[in-house]
């Protein structure tokens, strides 16, 4: 198979004075390390695998499904794989072009002409590309509320419908500011071409040519049932399961930026494809070689951080289409990580040494998704010695929820004897979330204010005044979430509230929990 080399996929970088180093056998799992990583980053379950060569040479479960039970996991268990999805929707859009049925360079209004963007100009040339790339001008995780925390009451055409309420923070083309939206709207290209939906498409086309019999892009089959690994999380200071009422019955409005279900087997079928450039074992191509380039080629530069630079010696940092690009120790990396509720994953790729890894968890920690990572992946690379989970485990043990405990101090629950309980009261619009309503929480007269979202089912919590401050926190019910947020009320100039807007209450709260883009109007 010919490779493709560093020099050929970014002839921008140079690299000077590295050695290079050949793998020749094999490497075993060192399962002491990979347990001790799980054990004291309070990790249930995992599957780790490794390709080289075109084989699968290690392909292993670790610990169980659910906490508190007996079922192993085992390489057929299936994992949210998370944002490592957008690499399925960018090959299903590779292979409709290679189709001919689209054109990378294409507007997305020749095919979608609801897509509005804020800015006029930017609706008007946004193509094909620019939707798999991060780079619309867009905040970090802008609209994202409208897919998380799932279940989502909005559909797709509305995701692509309210694009056009949220305001730019970058330029166009220039700045890299990861987005899932956009992945739903290139999903919706799909069905506006062929007729079939997302899901319907990335099964038929990608997950059965493969054989991938434990992967889905839509709901599991219940004969799989059994092999579903429950997602986990800490939620102050103790794991616990994780459980999202999803609706069967319902597509996920998510699914084509992070929505697939599948199992370390069937994902390491798919690292395999992608290392031989598209071809299957049956020698059919799932996709071109040009393709396969062009979802490899570095479309956007992105920022190279601190821990990149001091252990991977990188140079370079660019996002391909579904796709990060790297080089790591005089190599190209091509590689992606997944983020859900509950579940972390991490594909790394090496293409110039036929080498690919896999890492799924059911416990959401980054931590641990690194440190089990790098502890498969850097003995290939030349550094069997370092320890990683000393790297990546956090210098605090509370520091995953830090946030919380912020959000509890200096704070007083607010009923009516608060000044301005009853003006708080009411109903507010945002243009592209919907309605939140203040409300009291009972009929007593010890009763609680209380904010509920009309359309986010999670979204319901107390209200507590901020000592010293006339800001207000919200503290959800659901303590899994690690999302407080804070509300700034907004009045006229008879002191009268108008309207109000909401902040992270914390910079560990994920990005996706865009409050900051939300403007409400009391109605």
């Amino acid at each position: 198979m010919p490779k493709l080399t560093l020099k050929y996929l970014l002839p921008c970088l140079l690299l000077s004075g590295m050695s290079l180093i050949t793998v020749a056998e094999p490497l075993p799992l060192d399962h002491k390390k990979i347990q001790k990583i799980m054990a004291q980053l309070h990790i249930p379950g995992a599957a780790i695998g490794v390709v080289q060569n075109g084989k699968v040479i290690a392909a292993q479960g670790f610990g169980v499904k659910t906490l508190g039970k007996k079922a192993p996991i085992d390489a057929n268990s299936i994992f949210k794989i998370a944002s490592n999805t957008k690499a399925f929707t960018a090959a299903a859009l590779a292979i409709l072009v290679d189709e001919e049925k689209i054109s990378w360079n294409s507007k997305v209004q020749d095919y979608l002409p609801d897509f509005k963007l804020h800015d006029p100009w930017v609706t008007k040339e946004f193509n094909l590309i620019d939707l798999l790339t991060h780079r619309s001008g867009l905040g970090l995780g802008a609209g994202d509320l409208m897919l998380w925390p799932e279940p989502s009451s909005f559909s797709r055409a509305e995701v692509l419908h309210n694009l056009r309420h949220l305001k730019p923070t970058g330029e166009f083309r220039a700045d890299y500011a990861y987005d899932n939206l956009l992945y739903i709207v290139a999903s919706e290209i799909i069905p506006a071409v062929t007729g079939m939906s997302w899901e319907a498409f990335v099964e038929k086309r990608i997950i059965q040519p493969l054989a991938m019999e434990h992967c889905f892009a839509g709901n599991v089959s219940p004969q799989k049932l059994k092999h579903i690994a429950t997602p986990h999380g800490m939620v102050d200071g103790e794991l616990h399961t994780i459980i999202r009422p999803i609706d069967p019955e319902k597509p996920s409005v998510s699914a084509p930026a992070g929505g697939i279900q599948c199992s370390l087997n069937d994902m390491l079928t798919w690292v395999t494809v992608q290392l031989n450039q598209g071809q299957t074992a049956t020698g059919k191509p799932l996709f071109s070689e040009a393709q396969h380039k062009m979802m490899w080629a570095p479309h956007t530069i992105m920022p190279v951080s601190w821990r990149s630079k001091h252990f991977d010696n990188t140079h370079l940092s660019a996002y391909g289409l579904g796709w990060r690009i790297n080089d790591m120790d005089g190599y190209l990396q091509v590689h992606h990580t997944g983020s859900l509720a509950g579940m972390y994953s991490f594909v790394s790729l090496f293409p110039e040494l036929d080498l690919g890894f896999v890492v799924l968890t059911n416990q959401q920690s980054s931590a641990a998704r690194s440190a089990l990572m790098y502890t498969v992946m850097k003995p290939y690379l030349g550094d069997a010695n370092t320890d990683w989970l000393a790297k990546f485990r956090p210098s605090n043990k509370t520091a995953a929820n830090q946030h919380t405990n912020k959000s509890e101090k200096h704070t007083v629950p607010i009923d009516l004897s608060h000044a301005d309980a009853k003006a708080y009261i009411g109903t507010y619009e945002d243009p592209w979330l919907g309605r939140f309503v203040i409300e009291l929480s009972d009929n007593s007269e010890n009763a609680l204010l209380k904010i509920k979202a009309l359309r986010i089912e999670k979204f319901v919590g107390k209200l507590y005044l901020i000592e010293s401050s006339n800001r207000v926190l919200i503290r959800w019910d659901d303590r899994s979430l690690e999302a407080d947020a804070i509300i700034d009320f907004n009045r006229n100039e008879l002191g009268n509230i108008i309207g109000m807007t909401l902040a992270p209450a914390s910079k560990d709260v994920d990005f996706s929990y865009d409050f900051q883009d939300l403007s409400f109007t009391k109605l």
